[in-house]
C-alpha cells in the first residue's frame, strides 16, 4: 500500500465518520440545552431542543418528547438548519459510494484516471457536506450566545449537537481536501 492509497482510506474514514456524526447531530434533540433550577431538586426541569423534537426531564427523572408542530423559538432557524443538514446527509452518503466505487483498494473501475476522477468527485462532496453543517451549527451557537436571553426562559446553553456538528464538519472538509489531492496519474 503506497502513501495515496493510505491517504484515500484517511480521507473516506474520516468522511464516514463525519457522516455518522452529522446523522446523530439531526437525530438527536440537543442543540440547546436549558435548565430551570426549583427550589427543590424535585421541580428542576432541563429543555432539551433539536432539529425536530424538544424534551424535558423533570427531577424525578421523568422525560416527555414531542415533535414540533410550531415553536416560536425556531421560527427563524429551524427550515433552513434542517434543509442544510439533510443536504449534508446526502451528500455525504453519495460522497461515501463514490470514494466505495473510485478507491485504489477496489476493483470497481480498472482505469486509474476514472478512479482519480471519482476519489476527487467525493473529496468534492464532503468538502460540500462539511460547510453545509458548520452553517447552521455556527448560525444556532451565535445566536444563542448573542440573544438568548430573550427567547428562551432560563438559562440556555450550547448542547453537544453543536459541538458534535463543528467536529462532524471539522472530519468531513479534512477528509474530502485529503481525497481531493489525489491527482490523476499522467499519461
Amino acid at each position: 500500500m503506497d502513501i495515496m492509497e493510505m491517504v484515500e482510506v484517511v480521507g473516506i474514514a474520516l468522511g464516514v465518520i463525519g457522516l455518522i456524526l452529522t446523522i446523530v447531530i439531526c437525530t438527536l434533540p440537543t442543540w440547546i440545552v436549558t435548565t430551570f433550577i426549583a427550589d427543590n431538586s424535585a421541580n428542576t426541569e432541563v429543555v432539551l431542543y433539536g432539529l425536530w423534537m424538544s424534551c424535558v426531564t423533570q427531577g424525578t427523572g421523568k422525560t416527555q418528547c414531542e415533535v414540533y408542530n410550531y415553536m416560536e423559538y425556531w421560527k427563524y432557524d429551524l427550515q433552513p438548519a434542517r434543509a442544510m443538514i439533510l443536504t449534508a446527509i446526502i451528500l455525504g452518503v453519495l460522497g461515501v459510494m463514490v470514494s466505495m466505487v473510485g478507491a485504489k483498494c477496489t476493483n470497481c473501475i480498472k482505469d486509474k484516471t476514472s478512479q482519480a476522477k471519482l476519489i476527487i468527485i467525493a473529496g468534492v462532496l464532503f468538502i460540500l457536506a462539511g460547510i453545509l453543517i458548520i452553517i447552521p451549527v455556527s448560525l444556532e451557537a451565535r445566536s444563542n450566545i448573542s440573544d438568548s436571553s430573550m427567547r428562551i426562559k432560563g438559562k440556555p446553553e450550547l448542547g453537544a449537537s453543536l459541538y458534535f456538528g463543528w467536529v462532524a464538519a471539522a472530519l468531513l472538509l479534512i477528509g474530502g481536501v485529503l481525497l481531493c489531492c489525489n491527482c490523476p496519474p499522467r499519461e
